[in-house]
């Protein structure tokens, strides 16, 4: 039998290898310099070079416009996602106490940080990557491949940990009649998750989606502009919308499921 240390120990390691790898990967996308690889163009001709800046200052111009529009979304989601948690906890409060209320909150607000960290390395890697494709398309592969590691690492990392902790927690903080209420009242953990999960997911989802019809009917049927072209405003929408909803939205819904199926587990 292996002792209480050994046991927390086993569950503490691999977190701290999964933040450190994140932090690795993230320094790996920070090194990627947005410059137009002059080097690779100065062997074309000089025209290159200087058409080259122009296509720099209009990504780095588009990719901050990007950003700031998701950051916007986000923060006014989270600012009903925060009303919801702080109403529903009530109602925790009330019918089911407050270790389940406890759990609950952490899980919600875990979600919310696992969306807002998808959310900003996304955004910090989409430019990256297309840049880097701009040379071959396995170096843009190698810097999405590293940004996805944040995301997905990090998500992993502050799920086991926070489950680690609140189940400390409770073992000194509260009394419980048998290890099985205990687990019981942790499983508001997974209900935190997958709450905030359905506002990611469906909220982010109905903004892209509106985002994108509204791109192709305005630009393709009135204007008759290609899928994307750089002159319709509403591709500026669609591509917040594909952040929210596919990155934000997907980090809360994948943190939701595993925290569900792990609370599933210790029940």
């Amino acid at each position: 039998m292996l002792s209480a240390f050994a046991v927390d120990l086993g569950v503490v390691l691999p977190v701290i290898v999964g933040i450190a790898w994140s932090v690795k990967a993230w320094l790996v996308v920070g090194r990627v310099r947005i410059d137009g690889h002059p080097q690779l163009l100065a062997l074309q001709d000089s025209q290159a070079q200087k058409q080259a800046g122009d296509v720099v200052a209009s990504m780095i111009n588009i990719a901050a416009t990007i950003r700031r529009g998701a950051m916007s979304f986000l923060f006014a989601e989270y600012a009903y996602m925060a009303v919801y948690i702080a109403l529903f906890s009530v109602v925790l409060l009330f019918f089911c106490g407050v270790p389940t209320t406890v759990a609950f909150v952490v899980g919600a607000v875990t979600s919310i940080l696992c969306g807002w960290i998808g959310m900003q390395i996304a955004v910090y890697t989409n430019v990256r990557t297309a840049h880097q494709c701009w040379k071959d398309l396995s170096s843009g592969f190698d810097v999405a491949i590293q940004g996805g590691c944040v995301m997905g690492l990090t998500l992993v990392s502050l799920g086991i940990i926070d489950l680690f902790l609140l189940i400390k927690v409770f073992l000194h903080c509260f009394e419980f009649r048998s290890p099985e209420e205990m687990f019981e009242a942790i499983a508001g953990y997974g209900l935190g998750g997958s709450s905030i999960a359905l506002f990611g997911r469906v909220g982010g989802g109905i903004y892209t989606k509106a985002a994108d019809v509204g791109a192709d009917l305005s630009g393709k049927n009135d204007y008759g502009l290609d899928e994307d072209d750089y002159r319709n405003p509403a591709c500026i929408a669609d591509n917040v919308g594909d952040n929210v909803g596919d990155i934000a939205g997907m980090g809360a819904d994948l943190f939701g499921s595993f925290a569900e199926s792990t609370c599933a587990a210790l029940v």
